[in-house]
């Protein structure tokens, strides 16, 4: 399991977001560690609009102005008053960073900060300290002051899973049904930031759930779709490798045996020797295609009929080497 500061949940939170507003990439720029001076102070995410002729309607970015700022707190950081101020701290700066004053109107700034837990104690100070806090959509809390920068709070925990599915990929103890949605969506998209975002989110959620992946892997949880296929290509082109060096090696021996076998039944050490080479050459051709279709289906998690695709054979025949290897496993 990966630990916590090995996980990059920023960079997953950026991708993750890029997709829900995927709608609005030709009209949004975004821009991610945002570097607000020479040292090292990043805003998390910074999404620009472009121009001001279109409306989000995507419930997290209706309350989005010309310049955006989100903060993104993995489910184990503080979210506090402190980490608003210091938002609101990014805000300003970010505003006076501008070369002429003025370029960059205060009104046109809004602040996002987002949690997969709900800040109980931070939406209590708001109301404590007069501020207006309402629930505008489900998990989605608008934080409202005279004199303040517009703010939202997005608990992810609590947002639809349908319409953020990208968004409640990152955490922890992800169910399979989340993750099959989230690869029935992901299956959907084909331009490059989309793949890119999704191949970001894929090395989170992997990371932070292991053991789910494995099973997945592994066979025991269902087929793999071609999303994973793809992230996993590398790791399931060396375990073809492998069994088909296996495949080689067992094709090697038995195509030794069986020619063997063949020349001295012909009794002539013509014979033998012309036996044992077309022996060892079939067997070594059907040891590595039993390798093959081995790792498709034991490793790669494939169904037969995508095997048989895959090795040009019936399905029929690719059922009766899988029977054989899973008797050879008894």
């Amino acid at each position: 399991m990966g630990k916590e500061n090995d996980i990059q949940w920023h960079l997953g939170f950026c991708a993750a977001m890029e997709l829900e507003l995927r709608e609005y990439a030709d009209r949004l720029e975004f821009h991610r560690e945002y570097p607000l001076s020479r040292k090292p102070l990043l805003i998390d995410l910074l999404v620009v609009e472009k121009t001001g002729d279109f409306e989000i309607a995507n419930d997290i970015g209706q309350i989005f102005q010309k310049h955006n700022i989100m903060e993104y707190k993995s489910e184990n950081d503080t979210l506090n008053e402190d980490t608003y101020f210091k938002v609101m701290a990014y805000a300003y700066l970010y505003k006076s960073s501008e070369k002429y004053v003025g370029d960059i109107d205060i009104n046109s700034i809004t602040i996002t900060l987002v949690r997969e837990r709900k800040p109980e104690k931070l939406l209590r100070w708001f109301k404590e300290n007069s501020y207006k806090v309402y629930e505008k959509t489900s998990g989605i809390y608008y934080i409202e002051k005279d004199g303040f920068i517009k703010t939202q709070v997005v608990v992810t925990a609590e947002v639809g899973e349908k319409e953020h599915i990208f968004l409640k990929t990152l955490k922890r103890g992800l169910k399979r049904s989340t993750v099959d949605d989230f690869l029935d969506k992901a299956f959907e998209m084909h331009e490059p930031f989309e793949k890119d975002c999704i191949n970001s989110l894929l090395g989170i959620m992997v990371s932070s759930n292991q053991e789910l992946f494995d099973s997945i892997k592994n066979g025991g949880t269902g087929i793999m779709n071609d999303v994973l296929r793809e992230f996993f290509k590398e790791e399931i082109k060396a375990n073809e490798e492998q069994a088909m060096n296996r495949g080689w090696k067992k094709g090697m021996e038995k195509g030794m045996v069986e020619g063997m076998e063949k020349g001295m039944v012909e009794g002539m050490e013509k014979g033998m020797v012309k036996g044992m080479e077309k022996g060892i050459e079939k067997g070594i051709e059907k040891g590595r295609e039993e390798g093959r279709i081995e790792t498709l289906y034991t490793d790669c998690n494939m169904s037969v009929s995508d095997i048989a695709k895959k090795v040009s054979k019936s399905e029929d025949y690719v059922k009766e080497i899988i029977k054989k290897i899973s008797a050879a496993c008894l």
